[in-house]
């Protein structure tokens, strides 16, 4: 994850980023949904389907579903808590801690296929790992889609499309109107283009887990692995970009203001 200002949350160099981050989501939630038998990007659906399970009287498939909020939620509380943990405008927050956290624990779900605690032929059913299994994904995509929402300043989500279409669909016709046309929510033609990638991003994501899954089972995840790796790198690195041009800033400004202390003494008034 990198440190983006406001302004520049649209920036071509970024929409890479959030295009790759949907991927990656869409991705999760397939496999999720096809291995574990249950979506983990979003909890949309979870509080009907808790109420439904307990109308039945499935008392532990309602307890089972519970996971999946509160995993979600809790990801994102460890994301909240790192990042605005001593917060300050003057340093980069720790991103890099919460994506490597992100990969140690896809390496953890992969770790968990390798040694068979995890099995895919017995996972789709509610078993024990299957709800680990499950609360894992949740709070892996809990943790990401924070991440993603707290770097973008709130602009851009990747775990899930409710929100996402409903933008597109509101924004849309912007398209095709002169510039500067009024609105009462008025934003420029290159939002509703990253959206559109953004959804498009998602879905290539899911297909690519649909047509993956039947050959390569749990090693789907091992591409998620590779792509939460190398975002990981990206961000030590940005992060290291960012805190030595924030110090030169900071150190010029120093000099700055020492020189002009310098000359006042030389040429007192």
């Amino acid at each position: 994850m990198v440190h983006v200002e406001l302004k520049d949350v649209y920036r071509k160099q970024y929409t890479f980023l959030w295009v790759l981050l949907s991927f990656k989501a869409g991705l999760l939630n397939a496999a999720g949904f096809l291995i574990a038998g249950s979506y983990v990007s979003h909890i949309t659906g979870f509080g009907t389907q808790i109420g439904i399970a307990l109308g039945h009287e499935e008392y532990t498939f309602g307890a089972e579903l519970l996971v999946i909020p509160i995993a979600f939620i809790g990801g994102a509380l460890f994301t909240s808590m790192m990042l605005d943990a001593n917060y300050s405008k003057d340093e980069v927050p720790h991103y890099p801690v919460v994506q490597i956290t992100i990969t140690f624990l896809i390496g953890l779900i992969c770790a968990g296929f390798a040694t068979g605690f995890f099995q895919p032929d017995v996972v789709a059913g509610h078993t024990e790992s299957s709800v680990i299994l499950i609360g894992l994904l949740c709070f892996v995509c809990g943790i990401k889609n924070a991440l993603t929402t707290w770097a973008s300043h709130g602009k851009i989500r990747t775990t899930h499309i409710t929100g996402l279409s409903t933008d597109i669909g509101l924004h849309l016709p912007k398209i095709f109107r002169p510039s500067g046309s009024p609105s009462r929510y008025p934003e420029s033609r290159t939002v509703t283009y990253v959206r559109i990638a953004t959804l498009v991003s998602f879905s290539v994501g899911s297909a690519m887990a649909a047509m993956l899954v039947p050959k390569l089972a749990y090693g789907i995840f091992y591409i998620a692995l590779c792509i939460s790796a190398i975002l990981s790198v990206i961000s030590i690195v940005h992060r290291r970009k960012v805190t030595s041009a924030t110090q030169l800033t900071k150190n010029g400004g120093l000099y700055a203001n020492v020189n002009q202390g310098n000359a006042t003494e030389a040429h007192p008034k």
